[in-house]
């Protein structure tokens, strides 16, 4: 029974670590932090903000900065320029997190779909 008592402490010690790692990686995962942001100036509209004056612009005005944004990384792949790409996919990213937070798709769904494609 003792040994029973130890291997259980042992489980939920490992079970907490697991669940802290997890909660770790979740809260500093940048695409979270700025899907954050993005939802916040949907709610919280900001004159000066350019998140906002995309949504006011509405999928048109999204859609054709993701498709902008899409060459852009074609060219920065052609050319083989590695800070370019890093550059130009992370604006695709923040233009199709503005997509998504228009249509009011949870970023999670999005990693649960990628998962299973693992």
């Amino acid at each position: 029974m003792r040994a029973f008592m130890i291997i259980n402490r042992q489980l939920r010690r490992a079970e907490r670590g697991a669940i802290a790692a997890y909660l770790s990686a979740f809260m500093n995962d940048p695409l979270s932090e700025l899907f954050a942001v993005i939802v916040d100036r949907r709610e919280h509209p900001q004159e000066s903000s350019y998140t906002c004056k995309l949504f006011a612009g509405g999928d048109n005005k999204i859609l054709k900065k993701i498709g902008e944004e899409s060459a852009e990384v074609v060219m920065a792949c052609k050319d083989n320029d590695p800070d370019a790409i890093a550059g130009e996919v992370a604006d695709l990213f923040y233009h199709t997190l503005v997509a998504i937070a228009h249509h009011h798709v949870d970023l999670q769904l999005v990693y649960d779909k990628l998962a299973q494609r693992r």
